[in-house]
Order: structure tokens, then sequence, then C-alpha cells
């Protein structure tokens, strides 16, 4: 009992040391700290990237608008070891930001079309940059992207563009409309399908409102060089197209007012935009045109001309849809070609397409019964290309459409070239008949002729210059100048002031003025001719008077 009492004793005197606010001060402090640094700081974002090149867990920063907004703590690979998962902590307020429009990429130097980029990452180091969005909901997985974007705002009209051509045009191929930037290439990709390639592009605004249902794109080489019936053809465009291509598009040749389109769109991407004009005429009527001519010069693309006027495209040479055996029937040897006609080309004020084509298949029967043929003609003698040419002869055998092999074909007719070849065979068949050694004996003894008169000449020229050494003839100058130097001064004395020109002078003068006092008695002579003999005055008569 007294063992207890003593222990209690013992409890009641322990008391509350001040020395453990100390300790007590300091968890709290510490987890004030704690949570002041939990509150300060922002939402943990996943990026997926398909490396972790230039990052590093601690010391790359990730920025907006060149603004620290978080930093990457942590980079491991992805379950299956395909991708990096890199984790970013966010500064504090940057919560609105992380949209799904958000959009992230590694900032690195570069080298591409528009130049050089991100230099100052030399020194620095790599960060990843940030495109804040307002877009969609908030989340907190991105995917990083390879490349930076083209454009951070989601703005203008995306169309899709599907390219047979092999040649393959990168990301941020500039497109054009007449000379003026106005887009670029968003997204490049491979139809496995179909085996076209395709384009996603972006048509900036407010150029996004000149396209239509009947726009046409192209392929812009930078430079192409070609060669048609016009003659060569060379094109250089900007030299950031040179380098790297460019997309362009227009309305073509269509006169149709287009149809605005919505968002991703499909269009064709032409090779060329010769090759999109020719497109605009899809409705169209083939034919195969059998020659039995050389073809040589002829190619896909060239002309079908109606009296200089095109009207159509060759698409084929040699045809080759149409069997030999079809062909066994004619007596020589012919070459198929294969050609359109567009008729639109000549009426486009028709309601459709279609009602030219049926005007057209109803008229051509009767013009070959009037004679419309068609035959090959030199379209540019400096590269040899020929089109195929339709006109109406004089004196046209009976002929008119048939079908071989399913394919109508078109009566034709010896060609002008043929006609120039025969009239040169003609020539040389004459040059052959003409005695040629009896002409070259009379040239022989013509040169024989001339040859003596150049040795005459020769001698008579040697007989001058012999005459000219003499110095008689040397002299004759000199003598010559003293004789035109006393000409000279013997007509000087001849002069108004020379020795005898004044003296004549003088009398000149006496002369003049002796005959300007002899006028009025010369007057009188000439009015009365008996003054000489009869006084001028008559006298008066004498009257007789009476004697006184």
């Amino acid at each position: 009992m007294t063992k207890r009492v003593t222990n209690v004793e013992r409890l009641k005197r322990v008391h509350f040391n001040s020395i453990w606010l100390v300790p007590l001060i300091a968890i709290l402090v510490a987890s004030w700290m704690l949570y002041q640094n939990w509150a300060s700081q922002g939402p943990v974002i996943t990026l997926i990237a398909p490396n972790a090149e230039g990052l590093e867990a601690g010391q790359t920063k990730l920025k907006a608008r060149n603004v620290d907004v978080g930093r990457v703590i942590d980079i491991r690979l992805s379950e299956d070891y395909e991708k990096a998962v890199v984790q970013v902590r966010m500064n504090q307020g940057t919560q609105k930001m992380l949209r799904e429009g958000t959009q992230f990429w590694v900032v690195k130097p570069r080298i591409g079309r528009e130049g050089v980029s991100g230099l100052g990452t030399l020194l620095s180091g790599a960060y990843i940059d940030m495109a804040p969005s307002d877009e969609g909901q908030e989340i907190r997985q991105f995917t990083l992207l390879s490349q930076p974007p083209l454009s951070t705002k989601n703005e203008g009209l995306r169309v899709f563009l599907h390219s047979e051509n092999s040649a393959k045009l990168n990301v941020g191929t500039v497109v054009h409309f007449r000379g003026y930037d106005v887009g670029y290439v968003e997204e490049v990709g491979f139809d496995t399908a179909s085996g076209e390639i395709t384009y996603r592009v972006v048509v900036t605004p407010p150029y996004d409102a000149l396209i239509n249902d009947s726009t046409q794109f192209w392929i812009t080489p930078g430079l192409s060089f070609k060669s048609s019936v016009q003659g060569f053809e060379v094109k250089l465009d900007s030299l950031e197209t040179l380098l790297s291509g460019g997309i362009s598009f227009g309305s073509g040749e269509s006169r149709t007012p287009g149809r605005p389109i919505t968002d991703l769109t499909s269009f064709r991407l032409f090779a060329s935009k010769d090759e999109a004009d020719n497109h605009v005429f899809s409705n169209t009527i083939e034919y195969v045109f059998l020659f039995d001519a050389n073809v040589s010069g002829l190619a896909a693309g060239a002309d079908v001309e109606f009296r200089g006027v095109r009207v159509g495209t060759v698409l084929e040479v040699p045809f080759t849809g149409i069997p030999l055996e079809a062909l066994a029937s004619y007596q020589r040897p012919v070459i198929p070609v294969l050609a359109r006609i567009e008729p639109q080309r000549l009426d486009s004020s028709a309601t459709s397409e279609q009602e030219v084509i049926n005007q057209w298949r109803e008229r051509v029967p009767g013009f070959i019964k009037q004679g419309l043929r068609a035959r090959l003609e030199i379209g540019n003698y400096l590269n040899a290309a020929k089109v195929i040419s339709l006109d109406f002869i004089d004196n046209p055998p009976s002929h008119s459409l048939i079908t071989v092999a399913g394919y109508q074909v078109f009566p034709t007719s010896a060609t002008t070239l043929a006609g120039i070849e025969n009239q040169i065979s003609q020539v040389l068949d004459t040059l052959v008949q003409v005695p040629l050694k009896e002409t070259f004996e009379q040239l022989n003894q013509t040169m024989g002729s001339a040859d003596e008169t150049l040795r005459q000449l020769q001698l008579m020229s040697e007989a001058v210059k012999q005459l000219l050494d003499q110095s008689e003839t040397q002299a004759l100058p000199e003598t010559l100048s003293d004789a035109i130097t006393e000409l000279n001064r013997t007509l000087a004395t001849y002069q108004a002031s020379g020795q005898i020109g004044r003296p004549v002078r003088e009398n000149m003068v006496l002369l003049n003025r002796t005959l300007n006092e002899l006028q009025p008695l010369l007057r009188q002579l000439r009015e009365n001719p008996n003054t000489l003999i009869f006084d001028s005055k008559p006298q008066t008569d004498v009257q007789p008077r009476a004697a006184q």
C-alpha cells in the first residue's frame, strides 16, 4: 500500500516543461510549409513522346510564350517500351491552359525551309514549349509533337488533296494563290487502298472564301520546262518554291460559279496547271484515228485542232486498246491514235456539258459526209511537234463512222506532210534528169573566162600603179594646186573691190544716171515723134488785117 502511494505522489509531481514547445512549433512550421508547397504546386501532366531526346528530369523546363510554367520531374519508358513518358509538374494557376486543344513540342536547334531556329537552346539546353488553347475539356495527358506546329490557331479551311503524282511534298509546303502565300500543308499521308498521296491543307482567312466546289489544285514545281506546239516554255518561280515546291489553286477554265464547301472536302491535286485546265472538260467523246503516215512528233497531250482552234486532246500514241486482228482489213499498216474531242471548248453557252456532247454526236456524221477529215500537221517547226488537224477536204470519198473494238474510228486523209515529201521527191527526180556533165563543163569554161578577166584586171592595175609611181604624175597635184590658186587670184580682180571690178562698177553707176536723165526725152519722143523736126509748141496762125 505504501508503494502505490509513493508512485502516485511521483506522478503528481511530474509537470509540463516549456522545452516541449520547440519541437511542437517545428512540427507545425514544417506542416505549414509542406502545405504551402503542396498548395503552390500545379497539376502533374503526362506527355507521350516518340523519344526523350534533349530532355532531362529536374532540368528541362516547360514554357509558354517564353515564360516558365513547369518543369520535367520524371522520364520513363511506356509499358510496351515503344514510347517515352514524360511527367511535368505545372505551376499553380495553369490548370485552365491544359485543354484538349493545347499543343506541346520540344524546342531545339532545327534547320528547315523557314531557316535556322532554336539557336538559343545551344547554351541553355532544349525545353518544351506549349501553345495554350481554350477548346475542349481539361485533360492531363497529351502527345508531345515531334515538330513545331505550323499554326497554333485552329483557323482557316482544311481540305484533303489526293495526288497520283510520285513527287511528295513536305509538311509546311506553302499554298499559293496568284503568288500570295495563303496556306500550308498541315499533314502528309499515304492511302494504301488507292495508292495515292494525301495532303491535309489549311487555307487561312480571309483566303478560305476563295475555295469552292469548282476550285482546282495543282503542284507548282518552282522550275518547269515545257516543249509543245506553242514552242519552248520555261517557268521560274520564287527561290522558296524552287527549293521545296508548292501548291497553287484557282478556278481553271471553268466559267460556272462554284458553290461553298464544308471543312475537310476532298479535291484532286493535279501535276500541273495544264492538266488541271484540261480536266475541266470531263464529258468528252473519244475517237480512234488511224494514220498511215509517220506519227513521230505526235505525243500524248498534243492538241486536236479545227482550223487552228483547239477542240480536243491526244490521249495515247500509239493506242494499244485495239488488237491487230481488228486492223487486218486495211490494205496498208496504220498507227492507231486515241484522242478525245472536247466540244465545250467551242460552245460554253449550253446549259450542260451533256447537251453539247449530244449536239456534237448528232452533227458529226453530217460533217463527215461533207468532207470533214483528220490529218497530221506540224504545229511547231522548231521542235517538230505535230497536232491532229480537223478540216474539210474537196471531193471527199464516201465515208462514215465505224466502230472497231468498241471505239469509233474517225476518218483520216493524206497529210500535208506527205504532200510536201512528194514534192521534194519530184524535185529530186527533176534534179537527177538534169544534164549535170554538160552543165559542169560550161561552168568550167565560164570559170576559165573569169580567170582570164581577172588576169587582165591585174595587169591593168599594175600599169596604173607604175603610172602613179612616176615623178611627173606625183607632181601633177602640186601643179594643179598652183593653177587653182592663180584662177582664184584672177577672179578676185573681177570682184566689186578688185582692180577691174571697181571701174566697171563706177561706169555702171554713171550709165544708170545718164539713162535716168534721158527718160523725159525718150518719153517725149515716144509721145511726139516729130518733135525733132517741129517745135513742140505750135505757133499762133497770122490773122490778116484790113488796110487802114
